[in-house]
């Protein structure tokens, strides 16, 4: 077992609470924006702060991803670790806002638990940063499942039963491909941490993952959280396992394309539940009888 790997996860872990707590937290306070220069009065500073705090927590999560990625050396099971970002959230819910969490929420817990536990152990990830990465490599393997993706999100103003899952799986796919290209700014640096920022990478995954945060919201207005949630973060999950073995031609062994498996269902599960609602602001602020 990797130590080096273990503290990649651990970060990467770090990450995803922050992500999904923020973004929670975010969520439910949006409205106080619509006030204009009013949300800065004091009949509505903690609204503001509330949504204040969410939004610095999205923010820094840049920073452990970043170093999760520089530690594991693999982007695939750091998207992983949106299990435990999730899991986070389920707590927030059932802690802060009173929600009642139903079967799938503890079996999702469970599944999300073994598998990351079990990946810490085992270790894994690169080794060394002898890779090339073409940007004319990237744009090739990337072109089909955008133009796919894009026509589904045209389409989906069309037909409204699509609307969810076709903007979450592009949401999901932006947050994955984001989380690659933090992983190809060091590969670039030579695991640099500090030098990444002398390429082009890390800034288009700033720019990527704001575009992924404006579709969520966009899969928001016409469909149910219970729709958007789980195909965003599923795709989140799968799209840089994709990437590595298409891009760097690093595929994870069976055992570990088994775990992520395990994360993924579990993922499903929770994103069926309480972290939904909480992702979309509709959980509810009562404290269970």
């Amino acid at each position: 077992m990797s130590s080096t790997f273990v503290l990649g996860l651990f970060l990467g872990m770090i990450a995803a609470l922050c992500l999904n707590l923020g973004k929670g937290i975010q969520k439910r306070h949006v409205q106080v924006l619509t006030k204009g220069r009013k949300m800065f009065g004091a009949e509505h500073r903690k609204e503001f702060g509330g949504w204040l705090l969410g939004f610095l927590l999205t923010s820094i999560a840049s920073l452990p991803y970043s170093l999760a990625l520089k530690y594991s050396g693999s982007p695939s099971a750091i998207s992983a670790m949106t299990g435990v970002g999730l899991v986070g959230l389920v707590i927030y819910a059932l802690c802060v806002l009173g929600e009642r969490l139903g079967l799938r929420d503890g079996l999702g817990i469970a599944l999300v638990v073994l598998a990351t536990s079990t990946l810490g152990y085992l270790g894994g990830g690169r080794e060394g940063w002898d890779f090339d990465v073409p940007v004319l490599t990237i744009l090739g393997v990337v072109v089909g499942p955008v133009l796919v993706l894009g026509a589904g999100c045209v389409a989906a103003f069309r037909f409204r039963a699509i609307h969810g899952v076709a903007f979450g799986l592009a949401s999901g796919f932006m947050i994955g491909l984001s989380l690659f290209m933090g992983d190809v700014a060091l590969v670039k640096a030579g695991g640099d941490f500090i030098g990444q920022f002398g390429n082009p990478f890390p800034y288009a995954a700033i720019v990527i993952g704001i575009g992924a945060l404006a579709l969520t919201q966009v899969g928001f207005l016409r469909a149910r959280a219970l729709v958007v949630v789980p195909a965003v973060n599923s795709a989140a999950i799968v799209t840089p396992v994709f990437l590595e073995g298409a891009i760097y031609g690093k595929f994870p062994s069976l055992v570990m394309i088994a775990l992520i498996l395990v994360v993924l269902t579990g993922v499903v599960l929770l994103s069926t539940g309480a972290a939904a609602r909480v992702s979309a602001g509709e959980a509810t602020t009562e404290t269970p009888g």
